[in-house]
């Protein structure tokens, strides 16, 4: 096609080329019925005998008029078969119709673009009401990312290959905005997981974090004013129309207060809960398939309908404003004495259910590496201050932020060398004294190389089943520790190992695997991790975990409980290994 005609000619004529075959399949052409028959031989037959049959078979008419031609030898039927017409129509018709109607929507969503926050906030409205309306949408999209992606796969040379795969995430990404906010949480998930899809997706993918279309600032008023009760004129002196960002579950807009304070407010996008309601019923539905059939990350196959029972409960308070008001709150006391970090505090007489109201707290994104190379922030130091602030929360608090996405993560200089600021605390969940005191172990575990005490750990972690074989676990992770499977930095190797342990034969992973259960708080935990480290690996491309956390170890090992005999040990171990 030229790519000299506009647009809209375009996709007018795509829609009138669809009209025609439209208008084709239903055509009384491709439906007429061959109107002479052979006479069987010997038949003989009156001409001006109408015998007219009636069968009532799927509840149609049928007329017979036949005639006699005695100089052919053959006989004429008048049948117009008019019911027979009818239901091939209908039974050709109809799936004809059905499949240019699916063409002309996949080929549709690639020809517009939804940029209208308003509009598009109407359109997620309307998907909480019009469940079959949401199921086409998410069909369409599905086929025009997997159009693209299959041609991703048949492609052969690396860099056409690739052009591809982001043409592919690229539309991803489009059509994740439009199916709402439950499929746009689910692309921020998988935003950081290169282990599941191309690098070239994900580069698309964090897109989904802070360039969500934002809806205007009058319906932002309107809002406000509904869940407050009282005009916009007497609530504050200032309000910002411009939102300073936009995500899936709401936006942010700056305002002033009669007495100055300044404001950040998040307002929650209509019916959220209706869309969860329609969305989350689908999932449930997938995590019991993936449990039938146990599919999943090893160990964890038979855990997924209670694992999603926990981030359902995670999601649906996300959408309630006082819980995450609690929750920032909450990060904002733990953390208050901590001088390198810090978080916005929450205004209880602006907040509701729907409205929240915070300090307003400036920075610069932490994902604007320019910015920070030119006020001079420490890259490496904000890295290792973002591991050991989630050393601080998994092993100290007991209490955690499981979306430290770059969206919400800033850099102030309000500490030398970069402040980091923490934003967005609508998803937070809570470990066990147990569990934070086993993650702790488990970090200890693997600097010391210790096969034994990481086993316990898991153990205090609920990683275990009742009955598991600790010994022939314990081998596994030896194993995955001598082979560097499991390693850190940090990890403390005593000595070079001997021939005979080389040659050692070691239990196999998969006949430990079944004593293995994963924990749905420690799925969170995974997840904070692992978005961690695609910020971290930003800031610093020799970024590790374990390895920026373990000079904090031993003050929480102390701050625990741990005694003189740890102490000594880890002196001894240092030695060791120098």
């Amino acid at each position: 096609m030229a790519s000299g005609i506009p647009k809209r000619s375009r996709s007018a004529g795509l829609w009138l080329l669809g009209l025609c075959i439209a208008c084709c399949s239903y055509g009384p052409r491709m439906f007429l019925l061959p109107s002479v028959a052979p006479a069987r031989p010997g038949a003989q037959m009156q001409v001006d005998t109408v015998d007219t049959t009636r069968s009532h078979l799927t509840g149609l008419t049928w007329n017979f008029a036949p005639s006699f031609e005695p100089s052919s030898g053959r006989v004429r039927s008048s049948s117009t078969a008019l019911g027979v017409g009818k239901v091939l129509k209908v039974m050709l018709g109809v799936p004809s119709a059905l499949a240019v109607f699916s063409f002309l929507m996949v080929l549709r969503g690639y020809t517009t673009k939804e940029s209208d926050g308003d509009t598009m906030q109407e359109r997620w409205s309307s998907y909480a009401k019009k469940p079959g309306q949401r199921m086409l949408a998410l069909m369409a999209g599905a086929a025009r990312v997997g159009l693209i992606a299959l041609r991703a796969k048949l492609i052969r040379d690396p860099k056409k290959k690739s052009a591809m795969h982001t043409r592919a995430g690229k539309r991803a990404v489009t059509e994740l905005v439009r199916l709402g906010p439950t499929y746009v949480k689910l692309g921020q998930i998988l935003s950081c997981r290169e282990d599941l899809v191309p690098k070239e997706y994900i580069k698309e993918l964090k897109r989904l974090q802070d360039e969500v279309p934002a809806f205007s600032g009058k319906r932002a008023l309107k809002i406000i004013e509904t869940e407050l009760g009282k005009p916009a004129s007497e609530l504050f002196a200032e309000f910002d129309d411009k939102p300073l960002a936009a995500a899936s579950l709401g936006q942010v807009h700056r305002a002033k207060t009669k007495d100055g304070t300044e404001l950040a407010i998040k307002i929650q996008r209509d019916n959220l809960k209706e869309m969860y309601d329609l969305d989350l019923a689908q999932f449930d539905k997938i995590a019991v398939m993936l449990d039938k059939y146990k599919i999943g990350v090893e160990g964890a196959s038979n855990v997924w309908v209670d694992m999603f029972e926990d981030a359902k409960v995670i999601l649906y308070r996300e959408i309630d404003y006082r819980a995450e008001a609690e929750n920032t709150q909450r990060w904002y006391e733990n953390f208050k004495n901590v001088k390198w970090t810090t978080s916005p505090r929450v205004i209880d007489e602006f907040t509701t259910s729907k409205v929240l109201a915070l300090t307003f707290v400036a920075g610069t994104k932490i994902s604007d590496l320019e910015k920070l190379k030119e006020q001079g922030f420490d890259r490496t130091q904000l890295a290792k201050n973002l591991a050991q602030a989630y050393l601080l929360a998994f092993c100290k608090f007991g209490f955690f932020n499981t979306d430290p996405h770059p969206g919400n993560l800033a850099v102030d200089d309000g500490y030398p060398g970069g402040r980091l600021i923490f934003y967005d605390f609508g998803q937070a969940c809570e470990l066990q004294d147990k569990q934070a005191g086993g993650i702790l172990q488990v970090i200890q575990s693997i600097v010391d190389f210790e096969a034994a005490d990481c086993v316990k750990a898991m153990d205090n972690l609920g990683c275990l089943k009742k009955g598991a074989d600790f010994k022939k676990v314990e081998g596994v992770v030896q194993n995955n520790f001598e082979t560097g499977k499991v390693k850190s930095k940090r990890s403390k190797r005593k000595r070079e190992l001997t021939e005979e342990e080389k040659n050692k034969k070691a239990p196999k992973q998969t006949e430990v695997m079944k004593y293995f259960q994963l924990p749905p708080a420690l799925a969170f935990v995974a997840r904070a991790i692992t978005q961690m480290e695609g910020v971290g690996v930003m800031l610093d491309e020799d970024y590790e975990f374990i390895d920026f956390v373990a000079d904090k170890v031993p003050e929480l090992q102390v701050e625990r409980g741990a005694g003189i005999s740890y102490i000594a040990g880890q002196l001894f171990k240092n030695w060791a290994r120098n």
